[in-house]
């Protein structure tokens, strides 16, 4: 490599080569630090042009980097095509200065270009070449000489140490930055993380406690952070952190998961609180302890789902379709079990003469033709969405538009009294050496109280209360036999689909008027 002797410059030149040396260390900005060095080498060496390339160092390749002209202006890429590459890998190579004056023959870039003088020096450092400056005359005659040679090496000599620091700047930066998205994109899983996640070092000082974990035990994280758990523990002994962690220490030196289940009252969160927690003692490549990692898994809510599904399924499964039910479970809050006034269609069906029947039958036989029928009208119920509210001897209850909302209920309720009636018909049909029975059905629409009632200790029933509830049943009362009696509020929501007879008043027990009634004769089709 060329040397260069502080007696071949003169004091102005050391002096320019200074005062350049504190202006490329002015920043530590990669691209400005390029403009600088292209801009101030043209004007030391008094160039037309520059090209600066530089060792890639993943691929070991060199590349162009910036190309200037003696107007500190930027020139098109396309101009770096014209200078001689073949000169430029000698320079990389050789680690030695060049001009024309050492090449047997002008390069063919000269020939072609009508360059008059070419001149490149490696940029070194630390024995290590980093890439190369090339400049060249073509306005001029004069050919560059070992004094522009050895100034040019001297400005490459600080511009290559300006370069390499900006790059070494360059290379923090991105490190520096892709930690802090590493760590941002680690912060962000964590608190994203339903369960709660702690980690201790070695000596059981906390280093991560995520928001999570802090809503769980009800601890606020920031104040954990850098504390021994112990101390943080100590405000929810009843938990158990403290003897766990302590335990996985000392017993699991191999990082063996640890799981334990809780159920303990945490301030400000009500009811029992249920608790999976999962610990681990954390070893490094050498099997030495480095912490601990404690992962919280709340299973609150799912207990409460647990409960809360349970006890739709006691309450309903009896008098709603499965499907109903699991709609219920899906979306409790559309159950309002303690009560709510509404608008429902109750439907009412009644054995005619049950007393009569029952007298000249055995219980047994009575009970097995009874359910046989009963069974039919349940699912006909079933069928249109209905919920059965009560078994009263020979009668039934249902409702419509409860528990959940209904459109056209009233239709429902109305089609289901006519196939319920269609299939007691043909079951006697066909079972003639059967004793026939006769029903009575009335269809009510209007408000009700639907809840649950009864006792919280010991039976509650889904039902429906109110006027509008007797009024149906007053219809039934008064139905003749297989025949369904239809209020008024009713046929007003359902006559395009229904077909019926002449509207009559009917006077019933604890009404001053009379109600407006027809008789169901047929459903549109």
């Amino acid at each position: 490599m060329a040397t260069l002797p502080d007696n071949r410059l003169n004091r102005d030149e050391l002096g320019t080569l200074y005062a350049i040396a504190r202006t490329l260390n002015s920043t530590l900005d990669l691209d400005k630090v390029l403009q600088l060095v292209m801009d101030r080498v043209i004007e030391v060496v008094e160039a037309d042009r520059g090209f600066l390339m530089l060792v890639n160092q993943e691929t070991a390749k060199l590349e162009f980097r910036i190309a200037r002209n003696n107007r500190a202006g930027t020139i098109d890429k396309r101009e770096f095509e014209q200078i001689s590459l073949s000169t430029v890998n000698r320079v990389i190579t050789t680690v030695n200065a060049l001009t024309e004056a050492d090449l047997f023959d002008p390069t063919l870039s000269m020939v072609n270009y009508s360059i008059r003088s070419i001149m490149c020096a490696p940029l070194v450092v630390r024995d290590r070449c980093i890439g190369a400056v090339y400049v060249d005359r073509r306005t001029t005659m004069n050919q560059f000489g070992p004094k522009q040679r050895e100034l040019l090496l001297a400005f490459c000599h600080q511009a290559a140490i300006a370069i390499d620091n900006a790059r070494l700047f360059a290379d923090l930066t991105r490190a520096m930055q892709k930690v802090n998205e590493d760590k941002q994109y680690r912060d962000n899983i964590f608190a994203s993380i339903a369960n709660g996640v702690i980690t201790t070092d070695s000596s059981g000082v906390i280093t991560m406690f995520n928001a999570a974990a802090g809503i769980i035990l009800n601890l606020n994280p920031y104040t954990a952070l850098g504390k021994h758990y112990k101390k943080v523990f100590q405000m929810r002994p009843q938990v158990g952190l403290t003897d766990l962690l302590q335990n996985t220490q000392i017993e699991h030196e191999y990082g063996t998961i640890v799981r334990n289940t809780v159920v303990c009252e945490i301030p400000d969160r009500r009811g029992p609180v249920y608790l999976n927690l999962y610990v681990s003692s954390l070893r490094d490549a050498q099997n030495m302890h480095i912490g601990m990692a404690l992962v919280i898994d709340d299973r609150t809510e799912q207990r409460h789902k647990e409960a809360e599904a349970k006890e739709i399924r006691r309450l309903f499964q009896r008098y709603v379709h499965p499907s109903i039910v699991e709609q219920l479970i899906k979306n409790p809050k559309a159950l309002n079990l303690g009560g709510e006034t509404k608008e429902i269609t109750i439907l009412f069906a009644d054995i005619r003469g049950y007393t009569r029947i029952s007298e000249n039958m055995a219980p047994e036989a009575m009970m097995n033709l009874l359910n046989n029928y009963l069974k039919l009208m349940v699912e006909k119920i079933w069928d249109e969405g209905g919920t059965l509210t009560a078994f009263m001897g020979d009668a039934l209850m249902a409702i419509f538009n409860a528990p959940l909302p209904q459109k056209n209920h009233a239709l429902k309720a109305v089609r289901a009294a006519w196939n319920m009636r269609l299939a007691i018909l043909d079951y006697q049909r066909s079972r003639p050496q059967e004793t026939p029975i006769s029903f009575g059905f009335g269809v009510n629409t209007g408000l009700a109280v639907v809840g649950n009632i009864g006792s919280q200790e010991r039976l509650q029933n889904y039902t429906a209360i109110g006027d509008s509830v007797n009024v149906a049943f007053r219809l039934q009362s008064n139905a003749a036999d297989n025949n369904i009696l239809l209020n008024n509020s009713t046929f007003l929501q359902v006559y395009r689909h229904i077909q019926v007879g002449e509207p009559f008043d009917l006077s019933v027990k604890n009404k001053a008027a009379p109600l407006k009634v027809r008789y169901l004769i047929g459903l549109n089709s």
